[in-house]
């Protein structure tokens, strides 16, 4: 009984080791009407597509002329004067003095 199964088991995997290309494509020369010849299309090498894009137009502005002159003056606050009497007192004749009182 024991050989009996040994034989079948032997004789079982020797089957479908034998059936096992069956599973496998077909070679290249054969016609396939199947799966294969309406979803594999070998393609042959391509080099990839390259986009080149031109460049852009650059448009450089100059920079304005820079002039170095002299800085400018200062600017000086100069509070009013203040309010001042003037007189002259005739002395002689062609003779007078003069005076300057500040408030």
């Amino acid at each position: 009984m024991n050989a009996r199964r040994t034989a079948l088991a032997f004789a079982t995997g020797a089957a479908l080791l034998a059936a096992t290309p069956v599973f496998a494509q077909p070679p290249g020369r054969a016609p396939a009407y199947g799966w294969r010849a309406n979803h594999y299309h070998p393609h042959h090498y391509r080099a990839p597509a390259y986009v080149v894009y031109p460049a852009r137009p650059v448009f450089v502005v100059p920079l304005p002329p820079v002039v170095f002159g002299p800085p400018p003056r200062p600017v000086v606050y100069v509070p009013p004067p203040r309010p001042v009497i003037y007189g002259r007192i005739p002395v002689s004749p062609g003779f007078q003095v003069g005076f300057r009182l500040g408030l």
